[in-house]
This record gives structure tokens, C-alpha cells and sequence, in this order.
């Protein structure tokens, strides 16, 4: 990568700014077997930065390192709160995160509105290992340009042959459009297993004068041929290579938002899509500040209710998304259901009930944001509540137990149990072998190992534990110096206690 001595400054500039404020991490012991989420920290300051306010957060739980977007910069973080990297060298508008966990890439929103360009940025976490790294000079930085929500944004229709631009208080754009903001990896909307798609969703103008912008508008993508889409970031020239369509194109009736969904979050465990926002205007409306949608309702086709049908007739039809109707609270009025709760500026679900939420500080030029883990408690006035140490280390116990040994190998029987407050939807245990141990073959899960780290993932017929629930699982294994039970097993990275 090249960078002049000016970026050089800025950046060693940046960096001083960023230093935390403050990181309370929860113990763990060097032979807690990754992820690392056992090492997850109650809170985080994300550094002071010079742009606007914070965006979103992912969280890189197998690795350790949690991602802020400060619009036009990207700080990377260790879970110990040690600033380890940033992106910065554009200015677009870079939303809401989500990671592939698989790949430890980084994708979000990104928007260039005087060009009508529309990305999902797509970064390699993985090699955001120093500070300033130039976003158009670096292969760790690609885009994806997304022609849907170009020509949503674009749209004439008032029919006077002129788009009015970047500006809410007009007739234009198709659904208020305002771009994009919310990004999230899960399921298909009507599912709750199997492939995981990219769902994006729009930004939507605040405009009380109009009928047609009272749905959250969400977008999912398949990317796993998305390669042949990236290309390098080069704001001189806006590049249009991107997918033609959709595989999925959905409407959640809210009431209009102030930018439609700032976060998009979908966790696994309650299988719900958690959409924040910032509050409505528009009084007929509850105007509440986070969503869900239940991720096993499937879509149904109606009318989208003030969204006027082709020609100006009728009433205009897709596929509707209902909020899921056990949640927050009701509005009788208009039916919809909501929380008073801030989770506009970032909201990441990490399993067993937990979540990170950011809060945004600072002024002009010295923003800054504070993160703090917080537990689910499905309260209507209250969601979340923050969380403990010690509740982190009771989320499941086992009982690992060596039945039977022979000069080189063994036989070992685990039972676990999850012991949280909120059920576990797919799990996967790990530990570390002491004695150099290989499994040979096991029973009721599928299992993998790295040197001396073993991920055991639980069959499909086991996958899910309520709380209070167990379940065995074991294996034949092989060694020259004998075995034991390991000091520590995780069960999806959080540290169990012995049975």
C-alpha cells in the first residue's frame, strides 16, 4: 500500500485520539480453548475519532476483535480494548457491519449519494493489521455495487423528468429511499436454518407528507459468488458491477422511520431479525426504536398499505414481513409492536442471550463510542439488562469423563448442559488436549482438530438445548502418554463449569 507523509500524520494523529478510555474484560485462563469469546469484555470505548458518530460494530468472536464503522473510518479493537488496525482514505458513508465468520470478512453498508452509487464495502479483517491503511491503494478493501437500490433511490416519481438528489422533503425516490444503512448475515426470511444471506436494508427518508414510506424495505443476497462482483474502491470513478437482482426482496410495515434501519442484527437463538432505529415524526405511528420480525414467519404477498399500484391504481403488492407478534410492546391503534429501546448505532447478538450495544458521544470532529455487553431479558420495557462475569460462566456445565484407557488410546463420554437462561440453536464445544491426544473416531457430534484444539458441533437431532437441558455425546481416541479431562470446555466459546 502507498500513503504520503500526510496520511502518515493523520493517521498517527487518529491513533492518539483512539486510545480507549476504559475495557473491562471478563477472565479467562490461557488454555480456555477458542473462540475467544470466553474472553468477551463487558465494555469497550471504541477510541475518540475525527468524523461522524458511529455506525455499527461486528464482532469476531472465534478471533478476538471487534470492528467499529465511524462513517468514513473503520477502527478494529482486541477483545483487551488494544487498537489493532484501521481503514480510512474514503469518504462515502460506511453503515451498519456484519461478519462472516467463516472468512473473518467484514461487510457493510456503503453510500456515495451525489454519485447514486450503492456498495456493500467487503473487508478483510483478517489483514487490518496497522493504522491508516488506504482503502483505495488496498486489496483488504472491495465493493459490490447493488443496482436495486440504485434504482429505488433514483426513482422519478412524480414523472416531472427531474431527480430531486439527496433530499427527503420531495416525491421522489421509490418507498422514501434514502440508500442503505442496515446489513445482516442469516437465514432466508421465512426460515431459520440453511444458507446464510446477506440482508440489507434501506435507508428511508423522513417525510411526514408522504403515504408510501411506512415500510422498512429489506434486501437479501446469496454472496457466495459475489467474487466476480468486487472491485476495488476508486471514488474518481464509480464502478456498477454488481448483482442484477435480488434473491429476495421484503416490506415490514413500521411506520416511517427517520433512515429506516440504522442496525439490522439477526440472532440465532431467538431467531428473530432485530431492526433499530431512529424514531419516526409521523403521530399515527407508536414511532418505537427497535423492531423484531420472527424469523420462521414466512412471507406473505399483500398491499403495501399507501404505496400506490403501477399508473397511479391500486394499491401497489409484495411480499410482506410480519413483526412477530409476541413481542415488545402493542399499539392497538395500528398494531404494530416496539421497544423504547436505542439500538440504532450498534446491536450484535453473540449467543446464549447476550448482546453488544454501542451508545455514541462526543462532538464535532471527536466522536467516540462505548460499547457494553448486555443479556436479553424479553422485558416490554426493558430488553436488555447488563450483564456479568458471573453470568457469563453460568451458560452450561460439563462432565468430561475418561471411561476407559489402553497403551494408546482412550474412550471419553461428555455430557453437557446448558444452564443459561436462553435456549442454544446449534452448538459447538471446544477444549484443548494435554497430552497430545487425536480423536479417531466419535459419536453424536462431528468433530474437528486443529494441533491441539478440538471443535466438537453437535449433530442436526441434538442441535438445539432449552435451558436446563443435557445432552452426551463421545469418542475413541489415540495417545502415547496417557489423557485427562481438560481444565476448561466451551460450548459456542462461552466457558462451561465441571457438573
Amino acid at each position: 500500500m502507498h500513503r504520503s507523509w500526510i496520511r502518515r500524520a493523520t493517521a498517527a494523529l487518529a491513533a492518539l485520539l483512539a486510545v480507549p478510555l476504559a475495557a473491562t474484560t471478563a477472565s479467562a485462563s490461557d488454555d480456555v480453548a477458542p473462540p475467544a469469546v470466553a474472553s468477551l469484555p463487558l465494555e469497550q470505548n471504541g477510541g475518540t475519532w475525527p468524523t461522524s458518530h458511529v455506525q455499527g460494530i461486528a464482532v469476531d468472536q472465534a478471533r478476538g476483535y471487534i470492528y467499529y464503522s465511524f462513517t468514513t473510518l473503520l477502527a478494529k479493537y482486541d477483545f483487551e480494548g488494544n487498537l489493532v488496525g484501521t481503514v480510512e482514505g474514503f469518504t462515502g458513508h460506511l453503515g451498519d457491519l456484519d461478519l462472516d465468520p467463516e472468512s473473518g470478512r467484514v461487510y457493510g453498508s456503503l453510500e456515495y449519494k451525489a454519485d447514486e452509487a450503492f456498495y456493500i464495502a467487503v473487508i478483510d479483517g483478517t489483514e487490518v493489521d496497522e493504522i491508516g491503511i488506504d482503502a483505495q491503494t488496498s486489496d483488504v478493501f472491495s465493493t459490490v455495487y447493488l443496482p436495486e437500490v440504485h434504482d429505488d433511490y433514483a426513482a422519478d416519481m412524480d414523472g416531472d423528468g427531474k431527480f430531486d438528489g439527496n433530499v427527503g422533503d420531495t416525491a421522489d425516490h421509490r418507498y422514501g429511499s434514502s440508500g442503505i444503512d442496515g446489513v445482516s448475515f442469516g437465514p432466508a426470511f421465512g426460515t431459520t436454518g440453511g444458507e446464510r444471506l446477506l440482508t440489507v436494508a434501506y435507508g428511508i427518508y423522513a417525510n411526514t407528507s408522504r403515504t408510501d414510506n411506512d415500510h422498512q424495505v429489506l434486501l437479501q443476497y446469496d454472496v457466495s459468488d459475489w467474487a466476480r462482483y468486487e472491485r476495488p474502491l476508486t471514488e474518481s470513478d464509480p464502478h456498477h458491477a454488481g448483482p442484477a437482482e435480488t434473491d429476495g426482496k421484503y416490506f415490514v410495515r413500521t411506520g416511517n422511520t427517520t433512515y429506516g434501519v440504522q442496525n439490522l442484527a439477526y440472532d440465532a437463538v431467538q431467531q428473530r431479525w432485530f431492526l433499530g432505529v431512529y424514531r419516526g415524526t409521523k403521530p399515527q405511528f407508536p414511532n418505537y426504536l427497535m423492531f423484531a420480525v420472527d424469523a420462521a414467519t414466512r412471507p406473505v404477498e399483500g398491499d403495501l398499505v399507501g404505496v400506490p399500484g403501477p399508473d397511479g391504481e391500486g394499491t401497489e403488492r409484495g411480499l410482506l414481513l410480519a413483526l412477530a407478534d409476541d413481542d415488545g410492546t402493542l399499539d392497538p391503534e395500528t398494531g404494530i409492536r416496539g421497544w423504547e429501546q436505542k439500538s440504532d448505532v450498534g446491536l450484535q447478538p453473540l449467543g446464549h442471550g447476550f448482546f453488544y450495544l454501542a451508545t455514541n458521544s462526543g462532538t464535532t470532529g471527536a466522536q467516540t463510542a462505548d460499547l457494553r455487553l448486555v443479556r436479553w431479558t424479553g422485558d416490554a420495557e426493558a430488553p436488555f439488562a447488563p450483564a456479568t462475569q458471573a453470568e457469563l460462566a453460568r451458560t452450561c456445565t460439563v462432565d468430561y469423563a475418561v471411561h476407559g484407557t489402553w497403551p494408546r488410546g482412550f474412550t471419553t463420554q461428555v455430557r453437557v448442559r446448558n444452564t443459561g437462561t436462553a435456549p442454544v440453536s446449534g452448538w459447538t464445544a471446544a477444549w484443548r488436549f494435554g497430552s497430545g491426544e487425536t480423536i479417531d473416531h466419535s459419536w453424536g457430534v462431528e468433530t474437528e482438530q486443529g494441533g491441539d484444539v478440538v471443535r466438537a458441533t453437535a449433530a442436526r437431532w441434538n442441535a438445539s438445548l432449552a435451558p436446563g437441558d443435557r445432552t452426551t455425546f463421545g469418542f475413541v481416541g489415540r495417545t502415547t502418554s496417557g489423557t485427562a479431562a481438560p481444565s476448561t470446555v466451551t460450548l459456542n466459546g462461552f466457558p462451561c463449569s465441571a457438573a
